[in-house]
Order: C-alpha cells, then structure tokens, then sequence
C-alpha cells in the first residue's frame, strides 16, 4: 500500500541533479554535523509552499563559508594548472 507523503509535515521535493549534488557535497567537502544541519533546515525552509527545488536552489543549500573556500586536493590544484597555462 503506497502512503501518501505529500501529507507529511516534513515533506519536499529535490530534483535528481540537486539530489546528486547535495550527496557530493556531503562525501567530498562537509566537515560537520552542523553543516547538514544548516542545510536541511535551508531545505526544509525553501520546500514551504511545495516548490519544487533544483540546482537554481543549490547555492542557497550550502553553507556560505564552505562555497567560498577553495578545494584543496591535489587534483583540483591539477586541473586548475591546466586550465589556466598559456604557452
């Protein structure tokens, strides 16, 4: 028998692509409990009203100070080089 969520106070809908990239965020660059907690209550926030959210939503999910910080893994460093040699 199949409930109906869309009756549940905590209900929202994230689209796939927001999905996936929330869950990268999560694996590669969180560093707290108190970032998932910032991001489901900006979630939690921004699905009042049963709006859809998607990647136009993403950077309003994520913690500021993590957005503004620059990855630091060697293969980050990496691809920048290559982005940025002019020969």
């Amino acid at each position: 028998m199949k409930e109906k969520f869309l009756d549940e106070a905590e209900c929202c809908r994230l689209s796939i692509p927001l999905i996936l990239r929330l869950f990268e965020f999560i694996r590669e660059e969180h560093t707290s409990d108190e970032d998932l907690h910032f991001m489901a209550e900006r979630i939690s926030e921004m699905c009042d009203g049963g709006i859809r959210l998607t990647m136009n939503h993403y950077e309003s999910i994520i913690p500021r100070e993590k957005m503004m910080q620059p990855k630091a893994s060697a293969e980050h460093n990496y691809e920048y080089n290559q982005t940025t040699h002019v020969e």
